[in-house]
Formats: structure tokens, C-alpha cells, sequence
């Protein structure tokens, strides 16, 4: 049989606790189904899913089709909240990078008021990327809504990302 190291069953244990405290952090959010939809309602608000008074888990969630669908008509603009050098390595095409601490510190210069604008994350659960809606729509923006599943949904479906060069070997 078989046996993995202790040392790797450790490492193991302490990186899904890291992630499962990265994606616990909005303070009881709400997960949404992956396949969970939502549509302009008639005044061109999302609906909302979740009905936790928590601003975090009230936010807009916006499946891939949808937001496809919205970029393409030039409605919607994606922002990427992970923070720059997540975005560095790979962020879904066309993305702009604003991280969640810029946002939440008020920095919204370049976005659009008059146009939707769909956050993300590397959360399945739409944490970091539901805060952001929530802080972006108490600024004032158009129906902001956090994108299901984040980037691994987006690139999962198929949708394209840009990703950074591998790093050449040095030499010396």
C-alpha cells in the first residue's frame, strides 16, 4: 500500500483551511448555485438572490451567459477584484483590475456610472466579488453584481483569459 507523507497530508489540510477561511470572509454570505440566473428585472435592476439583510449576500449575482451577453451589448464592464497580482497572472479578457481593498478604500476612478459592472473573484462562493457589488452600488454605480463562480466559472465555460508569459529560466 501505498502511504502519502504526513508532511504532504498536513500541507494538504492546512492550504483547504486557508481557502476555506479566504472564502468564509464576507461574514455568512451566501452561496449561489452555479447554475443560478438572473435577468434584468423591467427598471434594468438585477435580481437578487439570498435573502440575508447582509448587503454582501443581498449583492446581484450574474451567471456567465449573462454576463457574456451583457459585455457583448456593451452594458456591462468586468472588474476583477482579486487584487493586482492575481490579476497579473491571469484575469478573464478584458477585465479591468480594481481589488477589493481599492474599492472598499473608495478608489473608483475609471469606472463606468452608466454601465453595469460585474465583479469577480477566485471564490466559488462570490465572497470578495459580492462585497465588491455591495460597495460599489452603495457608491452609487448601475446595478453591479458579482459573476457565479468567479473566474474558474468564467474560464470552465469556456470564456477566454489572459494569461502572463511564463517566466524565462535565468541564467547565471
Amino acid at each position: 500500500m501505498n502511504k502519502i507523507p504526513i508532511s504532504l497530508r498536513l500541507l494538504f489540510v492546512a492550504i483547504a483551511a486557508c481557502l476555506a477561511f479566504a472564502c468564509s470572509r464576507s461574514n455568512g454570505a451566501s452561496e449561489a448555485p452555479a447554475s443560478a440566473s438572473t435577468s434584468p428585472s423591467p427598471g434594468g435592476a438585477m435580481t437578487k438572490l439570498g435573502q440575508s439583510s447582509d448587503a454582501d449576500a443581498d449583492a446581484a449575482r450574474i451567471n456567465v451567459d449573462e454576463a457574456r451577453k451583457l459585455v457583448a451589448e456593451g452594458k456591462a464592464i468586468i472588474v476583477d477584484v482579486r487584487g493586482t497580482e492575481s490579476y497579473k497572472m491571469s484575469h478573464i479578457k478584458g477585465a479591468l483590475d480594481f481589488g477589493l481593498s481599492k474599492l472598499e478604500a473608495g478608489e473608483y476612478k475609471g469606472l463606468p456610472k452608466d454601465k453595469i459592472i460585474i465583479t469577480y473573484c477566485g471564490c466559488p462562493a462570490e465572497n470578495s466579488s459580492a462585497r465588491a457589488a455591495a460597495v460599489l452600488k452603495k457608491a452609487g454605480f448601475k446595478d453591479p453584481g458579482a459573476l457565479v463562480g468567479g473566474i474558474q466559472a468564467w474560464e470552465d465555460s469556456g470564456g477566454e483569459l489572459e494569461k502572463a508569459p511564463p517566466e524565462m529560466p535565468r541564467k547565471g
